[in-house]
C-alpha cells in the first residue's frame, strides 16, 4: 500500500497516511484541529534494479588515464 502526504489547511499539521488505492477519495480528518486535510502531491520513489539501465551498465565511472607531459612531448 502506498503512503500519501496530507496537510491541514487550517493548522498546517502534516501527516503521512498509508492507504489503499481504492480509498484515496476518502477525506482524512486532522488529529490536531478536526478539520478535513488536503492530499499533497509528491514525487514517486523508485529504484532501478537489474541490468540494462544507464546507472548500472552504461555509465562510465572511470576517468581517462593522464599521461605525463614528457611522454606527450617525446612521443
Amino acid at each position: 500500500m502506498p503512503t500519501y502526504d496530507y496537510e491541514c489547511p487550517e493548522c498546517g499539521h502534516r501527516e503521512e497516511i498509508l492507504k489503499k488505492h481504492s480509498n484515496t477519495d476518502i477525506n482524512e480528518v486532522c488529529p490536531e484541529c478536526g478539520k478535513f486535510m488536503q492530499r499533497l502531491l509528491s514525487a514517486p520513489a523508485f529504484h532501478l534494479k537489474g541490468t540494462g539501465w544507464y546507472v548500472t551498465d552504461y555509465k562510465k565511472n572511470k576517468k581517462p588515464d593522464k599521461k605525463p607531459i614528457k611522454e606527450l612531448i617525446n612521443g
